[in-house]
């Protein structure tokens, strides 16, 4: 299985190196190779078929603009459009959020949400944890992000990333200690 998930990363690699030389039926193959999985993942995310497909329209638009700056030293090409899906995932999600309006209020419904000092602390520390997560290696946030936010088992990521299940707890494990000795102990501690 091994064997053949790198043939499918380096098939994938070839296509996205052409696709930043213009070549549209490589970029057109890239498509083939990851759209399914890359769209199962999206889905996942905003719960939202409509959402889904402008996602992957902005997203594939975006990686066949900047396949000229995969770096395949860096991460696998899979990982590195994951990477991309999720960004832009997650900014449908903020976008949808804040234009989210009710019709009208209801004076019935309990306030049980956090105090406002409380939610300050939760986005304070929310940030930090996105800022350390976004300056890990793509593998490593990609494999963390699934996991955390997902919740989906160290063999299930490998399958989405091409993957062993041992490299992908590797990465998990090797991501989580650098944020921890990376964490900063005064902002940590002050936003909690």
């Amino acid at each position: 299985m091994d064997g053949e998930r790198e043939r499918e990363n380096e098939v994938l690699k070839k296509a996205l190196i052409r696709s930043a030389e213009g070549d549209r039926q490589a970029f057109s193959r890239v498509y083939e190779l990851t759209a399914p999985r890359l769209s199962a993942i999206v889905m996942g995310i905003v719960c939202c078929e409509e959402t889904t497909n402008d996602v992957l329209q902005r997203a594939y638009l975006s990686i066949w603009q900047n396949a000229g700056k995969y770096d395949a030293q860096r991460a696998n090409p899979f990982t590195w459009m994951l990477v991309i899906m999720r960004n832009r995932a997650i900014d449908a999600l903020r976008a949808r959020a804040r234009f989210h309006a009710t019709e009208e209020l209801d004076e019935g419904v309990e306030d049980d949400g956090l105090r406002p000092e409380a939610s300050a602390r939760f986005e304070q520390v929310g940030r930090l944890l996105t800022e350390m997560i976004g300056n890990l290696p793509a593998n490593m946030e990609a494999a963390i992000m699934l996991q955390v936010v997902h919740g989906y088992t160290c063999r299930e990521i490998g399958d989405q990333l091409n993957q062993s299940p041992h490299t992908v707890k590797s990465w998990i494990r090797r991501g989580l200690e650098r944020m921890r000795n990376e964490m900063p102990y005064a902002t940590s501690a002050a936003a909690i």
